[in-house]
């Protein structure tokens, strides 16, 4: 097919019920790049013979070196569809032809670029997904049908590679239809888990605005008997091949088909009124009756008739119209390579195979050309998309009332959302509007990708050759024309003496097709026209006005310097999709992130103005300029440098236009290097590289230190050697030095005694260092603890129990630290956004009433804000053991705490060390914070002597109410309590010169705050804690009514006593680290599976579950590694294996490492054992020093082992 001109596709633009916006999703390596090839080789982009060799969309040098796609890049296609008259009765005549714009996205597969992934469904109504016939669903293949499932994007199924299915594991058609069946099945269970999450999520909510409308219409005490669960039609969301929405084939070989393709041949021939009655038949169980060859019978009816023997040899009419031929394919051709069968099969299939092709020696160039023409992939992928997929008028009432709304729905409640503002109204219909009556602009931008200025049209030096793709081949010739009259008149001229003429073109500028201007650099004489090419290229430009072209064209050559991108190398494009209006080049529109809330002040600073530099299709590698751009299309942008980050809404009035929601990602940052210059003069190279790759992807973040420490977090190890290259290549362009891979870690109690010895001293002058030293290697540890008294657990104190006082000795605190049972951990864990939920409401309420208070009282507190919450993943919740019905998840965040409350106090069942009457208090009132980051799984709990002297007594942390303001010892900080009468502000105020002592009442802010900052980062390593419970028993304090002066400078004492407390007590415990973990899926044969885990073992992971999918010889290993061990671990198993084996890793959250980093050998078995030096090597201890030494902490190390005293034998 001959290239089409990008105008072409700018004309299609305008109409959106004729566009398609399409995403390719799949594991790793399951054919995507392939197909896309395919797709583009329609447009004559590239060639069909390199159709799946070029990989055209994999642009970078290393995602074709590694032969896996990583950035998502979209191209745009032209699609004409033939389809028979409805009043035509000849097939050959009557033939209507509809024009396509198809947007095609393709996407990573590998799960460190899912990110990229989340991009791509943003931008897509409809999705492609490709899973491999013999590998089966994945764990990649969940992920992407999980994010097509939020984006509610209709997809697509497409079964490929089933050449494998034939040639490699020599199936029968049968066994294949049977093995498709179940792998279908599959893929629909999957689906099937999605719908049934979100049905229960609605079902609750509904409940619950249910019971609040029978409260309002009965008392609380009479039960709620009018409720029914709404059954709901699922049967849309699943694949089934006689929908359509399956597609068969192999991208590598170039063909595929649906099932209507054979319907269309076979109805005729059968005697089926409609190709469309044919189609629901040939899947499933019917079958070709053997003697009428024109009646179709279900298995029952095959039984009646001709026994079950023959009913069980029976072929499936799909297995016998669409399997077997193309199995006698592949046998003629690769299997027996019969030159007569081939032969035959060519006159019969009415194919023109070339000469060449026919005598190739390489069968797979023959057999493509076969398939290719029998069954071309292209063309089955086109009418699918076309006819299955909506248009962005019939998706965007869909899709965008969740985005608008910010509550995130799914396929599982498909309403058409009302508009209630001009606003939705334009959003819902895809509305452009007119020049008069223009629809509000509204955009999204998923995000932004960095390319070299020289590869912008507007910036490059090759104008003449990007603009050769946009002109028909009569232009191209009356160009060369031209070229060839210029050339002889120069000659001439110079022949003549004749000086150049710089009369008619010189200094000029033709538009070009694409709405650039391309220079001609050299001038023509009087008698050389270039008319020809002037008038084609301007009635090529249809896509605006002409005029305004030209003039802005002129305007950014004459003022280059006004635009701040012309002296850059980098240039950041943002890659987003209009959803209604039309945005031009020019115009200033407003570009709000995910922050940004309209009616929130402190928000402002997230939106900003900006001016469209230019607008561009992407084409792939290329960018084609576009004037301007309809609602419903795929774009790029020039101009949001600056103003979005990653991605973002552009709008044309940020207070009326609303702020799309943020997208969801599967992936989450967890690898970290330390990274700065070889050259120090680079810093500043260093600098601004990372502030290009920070916005350039979606999935990684920054971290300046307060050290000035450069830190770049990564999603993997795949991610980062990509962003790496990218730092020393483009952005920074100097030489980097990268630490070792800096992998977080935890810090946690057993419920064990912890080794003998082992005290909490200071290293250093500043007392900043920390340091955990055994007891006999430092003989004066007491004494060196000259500001506090710790006391050390003896025969009547309880284990954890810390009385410490303060340097100046005016208060005394005594606390306790214990672990939380492991099922209380998993469940603070998993529910952190929750806990963050009525934290907010919380925070909200306490600051309108704090600034009340302050009125009231004639002081002035702002820093109550928030503090943002540490972002922790866990796939683990409390293990179910009780037999009990769960109450279901409440929406409402009023309702939340309540439930929250409910099941924490759960968790604790039957646990050790907790008695029912502590943990009621402990849930209840006694709570009074979680950390750290006041989010976090530690718990800080006020025993019932403190809880009666404090602000929270008969109130709990689960119900929030307004608080009240009580004056700390200062005057000067407010604290808070719990009771709602207004008239408790004055009583509090007058109770200030009636106080005769200070109590908890008075710190507890300085306490919790203690709290906060042990929990931020333990004794071991620095590391947050987790599964952590300290109980405040005591605070006595010395001060009297008159000490104002001396208490103003005691609570950040308090602060530190409890933070140095809360760590002693921890190490009265055996302490654990807890390790980062990859689950890794391997998929392998038997020949390698001893290989395999090896390896693992090696890396100190452990085997989960494996199991042989059934029909093929593939064993499916599920593994636990730890990150830390990770690195080299996918080429290491690739060189084991001899890459018959390729791991794939996902993030899984934190494992307690049960080993205690300050083990000894102690009892006789032990010592008998190991020795007293104990030589066998402690991994936690490695992994905790390795910690320490990185952040500059005292580490313990002995520089001469087993020295002895040299003697000689000379005297």
């Amino acid at each position: 097919m001959p290239v089409v001109p990008p105008t072409k596709l700018a004309q299609l633009q305008n109409n959106v019920h004729r566009i398609r916006n399409v995403c390719v999703l799949a594991h790793v390596d399951h054919g995507k790049t392939t197909l896309s090839d395919a797709l583009l080789a329609t447009n004559g982009i590239i060639s069909n013979k390199l159709a799946g060799k070029v990989r055209y969309l994999d642009s970078r040098e290393d995602e074709q070196e590694r032969g896996i796609t990583m950035e998502s890049s979209g191209i745009s296609l032209y699609y004409q569809l033939l389809k028979k008259a409805a009043d035509s009765a000849s097939p050959d005549t009557g033939l209507a032809a509809s024009e396509y714009l198809v947007n095609l996205i393709d996407s990573p597969g590998h799960v460190d670029f899912a990110s990229e992934v989340a991009s791509a469904a943003r931008l897509s109504d409809g999705a492609l997904v490709l899973v491999d016939v013999v590998e089966g669903v994945c764990t990649q293949t969940v992920s992407v049908l999980r994010q097509a499932w939020i984006e509610n994007v209709q997809p697509l199924l497409f079964l490929n590679k089933m050449d494998r299915l034939i040639v490699e594991w020599k199936m029968t058609p049968s066994e294949a239809y049977t093995h498709m069946q179940q792998l279908i099945e599959q893929v629909n269970a999957v689906l099937a888990g999605f719908w049934e999450g979100d049905r229960l999520a609605e079902d609750s909510r509904k409940l619950d605005e249910a019971k609040e409308r029978w409260k309002e219409a009965h008392s609380e005490d009479v039960a709620m008997t009018e409720w029914y669960l709404e059954e709901k039609d699922d049967s849309h969301i699943y694949f089934a091949p006689k929908q359509g929405n399956v597609l068969f084939g192999s991208a590598a070989d170039g063909w595929a088909f649906r099932i209507s393709h054979f319907a269309n041949i076979f109805a005729e021939k059968l005697g089926i009124p409609t190709p469309a009655k044919l189609q629901q038949l040939m899947w499933g169980g019917y079958y070709l009756d053997p003697k009428n060859k024109q009646r179709i019978l279900t298995n029952k009816q095959f039984v009646k008739l001709y026994g079950p023997g023959k009913a069980a040899a029976a072929l499936p009419l799909f297995v016998q119209l669409c399997l077997v031929p193309i199995w006698q394919v592949y046998e003629s051709v690769i299997l027996e390579h019969n030159q007569d069968r081939i032969e035959k099969v060519i006159t019969a299939l009415e194919l023109k195979v070339l000469p060449r092709d026919r005598r190739s020696k390489d069968y797979r160039v023959l057999l493509t050309a076969i398939m290719q023409g029998w069954l071309p992939l292209a063309q089955a992928c086109m009418v699918a998309i076309v006819e299955q997929l909506p248009s962005p008028a019939a998706a965007q009432p869909l899709r965008l009332p969740p985005l608008v709304q910010g509550n995130m729905q799914s396929l599982a409640d498909q309403k058409t959302a009302e508009p209630k503002s001009e606003v939705e109204r334009a959003l819902y219909s895809c509305t452009a509007g007119t020049s008069s009556k223009p629809a509000p602009l509204v955009a999204y931008v998923s995000k932004v990708i960095s390319v070299p200025r020289e590869s912008l049209p507007e910036f490059s030096s090759e104008k003449s050759l990007n603009n050769r793709a946009a002109m028909t081949a009569e232009e191209m010739r009356a160009r060369g024309r031209d070229a060839v009259r210029q050339e002889f008149a120069l000659s001439r001229d110079s022949a003549a003496g004749t000086p150049l003429s710089t009369g008619s073109v010189a200094g000029g500028a033709t538009p070009g097709s694409s709405g650039l201007a391309t220079p001609l650099s050299v001038a023509q004489s009087s008698d050389v026209s270039a008319d020809s090419l002037a008038s084609a290229m301007r009635e090529k430009l249809t896509v605006g006005d002409v005029d305004a072209a030209v003039e802005a064209e002129a305007n950014s050559a004459s003022g280059s310097n006004s635009d701040p991108d012309s002296t850059a190398e980098e240039i950041l494009i943002g890659f987003g999709r209009i959803y209604s209006g039309v945005v031009r080049v020019g115009d200033q529109i407003w570009a709000m992130q995910p922050k940004y809330k309209a009616k929130d002040a402190n928000s402002q600073s997230y939106c900003k103005q900006i001016t469209v530099r230019a607008l561009y299709m992407m084409m792939g590698r290329e960018f084609v300029s576009l004037p301007e751009v309809p609602a419903g299309n795929v774009f790029g942008i020039r101009g949001i440098s600056g103003a979005i980050l990653k991605s973002g809404t552009l709008a044309s009035d940020a207070q009326a236009c609303p702020n799309l929601a943020a997208m969801h990602s599967e992936t989450y940052p967890i690898v970290r290097v330390a990274l700065e210059p070889v050259n120090p003069q680079d810093m500043a190279k260093l600098v601004r590289g990372l502030e290009l790759l920070n916005q350039a992807d979606p999935c990684v973040q920054v971290i300046a230190q307060a050290t000035g420490e450069r830190v770049l977090v990564t999603a993997g190890e795949l991610h980062l050697e990509r962003c790496m290259k990218d730092l020393r290549e483009r952005f920074a362009k100097c030489e980097i030095h990268v630490s070792e891979p800096i992998v977080p870690f935890r810090e946690g109690i057993a419920r064990q005694s912890a080794q003998p010895g082992v005290v909490l001293g200071e290293i250093g002058s500043n007392g900043q260092s920390l340091a955990i030293i055994p007891k006999a290697a430092q003989g004066g540890a007491e004494s060196a603890e000259s500001t506090e008294t710790r006391t050390k657990p003896g025969e009547d104190t309880p284990r954890g129990e810390v009385c410490v006082t303060t340097a100046n000795g005016l208060a005394t605190i005594t606390l306790q630290v214990e672990p939380l049972p492991e099922r209380t951990t998993r469940f603070l864990l998993r529910h952190e956004d929750d806990i963050r939920r009525v934290t907010r409401i919380s925070s909200s309420q306490r600051r309108s009433r704090l600034n009340a208070a302050a009125e009231a009282l004639g002081s002035v507190d702002d820093n109550a804000t928030p503090l943002a919450a540490a972002n922790e993943a866990s796939d683990d919740d409390d293990d179910g053991s009780s037999d009990e019905p769960r109450p279901a998840k409440p929406s409402r965040a009023s309702e939340l705490g309540p439930w929250l409350q409910g099941r924490l106090r759960s968790t604790f069942r039957k646990a050790k060390g907790w008695e029912p009457q502590r943990v009621e208090s402990a849930t209840d009132s006694g709570l009074c914070s979680f950390g750290p980051r006041k989010t976090g799984p530690n718990m800080l709990i006020y025993s019932k002597e403190v809880l009666e002297q404090s602000s929270k007594s008969g109130s709990s942390w689960f119900r929030q109410r307004t608080h009240d303001m009580t004056l700390s010892s200062t005057g000067a900080t407010p604290m808070l309590s719990d009771d709602d009468e207004d008239s408790d502000i004055e009583e509090t105020a007058t109770s200030i010169a009636t106080r005769t002592a200070y109590t908890i009442r008075d710190f507890e802010e300085s306490v919790n705050a203690g709290f906060q900052l042990a929990t931020q980062s333990g004794p071991l390593c620095f590391e947050p804690l987790v599964g952590v419970a300290v109980t405040i028993k005591s605070l006595v304090s010395n001060l009297g009514a008159s000490d104002s002066i001396s208490a103003s400078g005691l609570s950040g004492q308090i602060i530190s006593a409890v933070r140095d407390a809360i760590k002693a007590g921890f190490l009265h415990w055996s302490p654990r680290l807890h390790l980062a973990m990859y689950t890794c899926d391997i998929q392998a044969t038997s020949e390698v599976l001893g290989k395999v885990y090896g390896v693992i073992n090696r890396r100190r992971g452990r085997i989960l579950s494996e199991e042989m999918r059934e029909g093929t010889p593939y064993f499916s290993i599920k593994s636990a590694i730890p990150i830390v061990e990770s690195f080299g671990f996918a080429d290491d198993i690739r060189k084991r294996t001899s890459g018959a084996a390729i791991p794939l890793l996902i993030y899984r959250g934190f494992e307690s490492l049960d080993i205690d980093p300050f083990w000894v050998p102690t009892t006789e078995e032990e010592l008998e054992d190991l020795g007293e030096k104990a030589d066998r090597d402690n991994v936690a201890k490695r992994y905790m020093d390795k910690v320490r030494k990185r952040k500059g902490l005292f580490v313990e190390r002995k520089i001469i082992e087993h020295a002895e005293k040299q003697r000689t034998l000379k005297k």
